[in-house]
């Protein structure tokens, strides 16, 4: 009986504490087109230090080509930070395909096709004519 009622006083305060809970905060219009003025002019200023170190890059670039990373790197930056530019301004852009540097880790398996087995062989066993008897087999022509 004390358990049936410490049971019923745990759920009872559950169910109080979920009823308690404070709605899902809601930001006022004003507030939210603030907010996305703040990110757009975080975003432009982002797009501007990019493109002025992509040029520092590309002039560094023309001395070393080892910053050749480097000014890939700025460049994707910037396609990034104009999709989201773009994003924010409600315009729709079209995806290019995206391009992707792969280096093999292993070499290549051989491109050599196995032999097809024979039909009546469907593993692919090889035959095995060895004879393990110890006596010698006679054969008799009766």
């Amino acid at each position: 009986m004390r358990y049936r009622l410490a049971f019923i006083f745990l759920l009872s305060s559950v169910t109080v504490s979920v009823q308690a809970q404070p709605p899902y905060p809601v930001v006022s219009e004003a507030e939210q087109r603030q907010r996305d003025k703040d990110r757009r002019l975080i975003l432009e200023t982002e797009l501007a230090a990019e493109r002025d170190a992509l040029t520092k890059s590309q002039a560094m670039s023309a001395t070393s080509p080892e910053r050749d990373a480097t000014v890939h790197r700025h460049t994707e930056n910037i396609k990034a930070l104009q999709r989201e530019l773009d994003a924010v301004a409600g315009r729709a852009t079209d995806r290019e395909p995206q391009r992707v540097m792969v280096r093999a880790i292993r070499p290549a398996a051989s491109t050599t096709a196995p032999k097809a087995p024979r039909f009546w062989d469907p593993y692919s066993r090889t035959s095995d004519t060895t004879d393990f008897s110890t006596s010698p087999r006679r054969e008799s022509h009766e």
